[in-house]
């Protein structure tokens, strides 16, 4: 299941030159941004329904979008190996962060992905019930 069309994604960027790419460059960065996050939430959403959460998906794709565009500029890539802590560029921002793969710097993009992980507080439920014990309580 695709989170997001390349017509959507082209509809929702920020960025003309995005706009302006070929269709299947823009396929490239959507399928590149739905690995991204099937893999940082650790679900592959194939089975979801729920249309906040569809929602959510395909937001979280157009911003992946742009800043995987963004990070694939030849400037940015020099830039990556200084110590520029973020760069602002029109209403989009990017702030490098501590720890890679913790966040992107985006806060609306990080906000969506920590939401599309699974609950912390179905953890401590499904330890105690199929805890190394063995066994149901």
């Amino acid at each position: 299941m695709a989170f997001a069309t390349v017509a959507e994604v082209k509809e929702r960027v920020a960025f003309d030159e995005i706009n302006e790419m070929a269709e299947v460059k823009v396929a490239d960065l959507i399928e590149r941004a739905e690995r991204w996050i099937r893999i940082f939430a650790g679900r592959n959403f194939a089975e979801e329904t729920d249309p906040i959460t569809l929602g959510d998906l395909r937001r979280a794709v157009v911003l992946l979008v742009e800043y995987l565009w963004f990070q694939d500029q030849p400037d940015m890539k020099e830039e990556a190996f200084d110590n520029v802590q973020s760069e602002k560029i029109g209403s989009y921002s990017y702030t490098k962060n501590a720890k890679p793969g913790e966040s992107t710097g985006v806060a609306e993009l990080d906000q969506i992905l920590y939401s599309l992980r699974p609950s912390a507080a179905l953890k401590p439920l499904f330890f105690s019930t199929f805890g190394a014990g063995g066994g149901t309580r």
